[in-house]
């Protein structure tokens, strides 16, 4: 298994100890790689959003079950998120500040309902990556 993430924009110096942290733990079980798309600097929102979605349609390795991190997507609890990882290469997209043309992406998740900072989210994704192993194998982590 390989998962991948995508994600808009450069992550902060003071969340990368964390980051690694939960990349290590996740190597265990799975490969695990990052690809940072930099911010496209427009100010029209619109092109800046196409330009950002290209950017990332461009970098998601071929043959992967692509899952958009979204506020339109469909909630799951920890222990319905473990069944994303019976697949055998995994994508995850984080997009920009201004968001990703939605049109473009068959499979949506929501991890709430509230706005979190980019930089924060990846982290929350890293961490429930590992909890979703840590209950598929029996792993003390989840309560």
């Amino acid at each position: 298994m390989k998962i991948t993430i995508v994600a808009v924009g450069n992550l902060q110096f003071k969340y990368l100890n964390l980051l690694e942290e939960y990349i290590k733990k996740i190597t265990f079980f799975s490969k695990i790689n990052i690809i940072e798309i930099k911010e496209i600097n427009e100010t029209n929102i619109n092109l800046k959003i196409q330009k950002e979605t290209e950017k990332i349609l461009e970098s998601i390795p071929k043959n992967n079950y692509v899952i958009l991190c979204s506020l339109s997507g469909k909630q799951y609890n920890s222990q319905e998120f473990v069944s994303f990882f019976d697949k055998s290469n995994i994508t995850f997209v984080i997009g920009g500040s201004n968001g990703v043309d939605e049109t473009k992406f068959e499979n949506k998740i929501c991890f709430s309902k509230m706005t979190f900072p980019h930089q924060l989210f990846r982290i929350f994704l890293v961490e429930q990556i590992y909890r979703a192993f840590s209950i598929k194998n029996n792993i003390k982590y989840h309560k």
